[in-house]
């Protein structure tokens, strides 16, 4: 078989097949939310672990904090004062 032939067979493949490597992680906590804003507010960055776990579980609402994925960029608001839980 010829290697075009395998190849566009393959990416036929991929795009039938998803695989999410962090299905059996479980939905990120409180405390791990707050360590992961408080890390980027800091100025450091997530490994690409973090950034599969915030995206696969957007959008995500926990008191002050609203964290969303879109296209593969994170954004992290604070809405001080404002528990966007309860609205």
């Amino acid at each position: 078989m010829a290697l075009p032939t395998i190849r566009r067979r393959v990416g036929r493949l991929e795009t039938v097949f998803v695989v999410d490597p962090f299905a059996g992680c479980p939905p990120l906590t409180m405390i791990e939310i707050e360590a992961l804003a408080g890390r980027l507010a800091d100025g450091g960055a997530w490994t690409d672990e973090e950034e599969a776990r915030v995206a696969r579980q957007c959008p995500i609402i926990q008191g002050e904090l609203l964290i969303t994925a879109i296209r593969g960029e994170v954004f992290v608001k604070r809405y001080l004062g404002v528990d966007l839980a309860s609205i």
